[in-house]
């Protein structure tokens, strides 16, 4: 394993992963697939003149956003944010054949699998029984056998997303420098890695390296996984915290979402070495409620 780079400092660090952006070309479709799995309609947001210039959209967008959660419910666990773009409308795609950059399956974790012969896959650092299916926009949702912690509640529990990079250090090292740390395990691989927050162990990114994978989504209504949002403190000093490590990038902006309790937030949109697009979010810890301690089967 390549040594760690510098990292911003802890109280700048993200401490919680807010929520998974999904978009699709049909939400109520979406909706309905996932309630099953677990993962039920909490909140949304219509948006008919939102400036979405930040992402590349232009200053006169639309769109509904769905926001899922499975039974640990709002600021316990991460949400699976559904989003139908409505002008410009979301870009249709083909489902990933995973010969592409960016991310490629989001994970539900269940105490046991549906299906009958499940597939081998690691996460969180050991070799799981997984089982695949295909949502209405074609993204690859991964069924993966873990037993459940004291706490855990019935049902499918959103777990992770599963990110194809092309140099697994560069990418450990620019997810680190943020705030995850490398969780290790008996199952990990060269070409692959688990990243957690450390502050939050309901959620992890599965790195998988593919140096001859194509070009990731560019365009920020495409259609399928484009982004993970993690809250940190501060906004601005996360911000700075990066500038003083040399990144280059640009000044956090306030997005409006009327149709929730906040109205909107202050964000700041990176992207990974690979040009995949990470977004921190203010929302500071008395916001979110994760567990106080990692979960039983995770071992930092």
């Amino acid at each position: 394993m390549a040594p760690s780079g510098p990292r911003i400092p802890h109280a700048e660090a993200v401490h919680a992963v807010l929520h998974c952006n999904v978009n699709t070309v049909d939400a109520a479709a979406a909706v309905a697939f996932y309630d099953p799995l677990g993962l039920a309609l909490r909140m949304t947001n219509l948006s008919d003149d939102t400036d979405a210039t930040p992402m590349g959209l232009g200053e006169h967008t639309a769109s509904r956003t769905d926001f899922t959660f499975d039974a640990r419910g709002p600021r316990a666990a991460p949400a699976l944010e559904l989003v139908e773009w409505l002008r410009p409308v979301t870009v249709a795609e083909p489902p990933s054949d995973g010969t592409r950059l960016g991310f490629e399956a989001i994970g539900i974790r269940l105490g046991a699998l549906p299906a009958a012969d499940p597939e081998p896959t690691t996460v969180r650092g050991r070799t799981r029984p997984t089982c695949t299916r295909l949502d209405p926009d074609g993204i690859r949702v991964d069924l993966v056998e873990i037993a459940p912690a004291p706490d855990d509640p019935e049902g499918g529990l959103f777990s992770h997303v599963r990110l194809r990079c092309s140099d697994l250090d560069r990418s450990r090292v620019w997810y680190e420098r943020i705030g995850f740390a490398a969780l290790g395990g008996t199952d990990a691989t060269a070409h692959g890695a688990s990243l957690m927050i450390p502050e939050d162990p309901t959620f992890s990114i599965e790195l998988v390296e593919d140096a001859g994978a194509s070009a990731p989504r560019k365009v920020a209504n495409a259609q399928g996984v484009f982004r993970v949002a993690l809250a940190v403190e501060d906004v601005r000093a996360s911000y700075a915290a990066l500038v003083a490590l040399g990144a280059d990038i640009p000044e956090p902006v306030y997005i409006p979402m009327p149709d929730i309790a906040t109205g909107g937030f202050t964000v700041l949109f990176l992207a990974d070495p690979d040009g995949i697009v990470i977004e921190m979010v203010e929302r500071p810890r008395s916001a979110v409620r994760r567990p106080q301690q990692p979960a039983a089967e995770v071992q930092w």
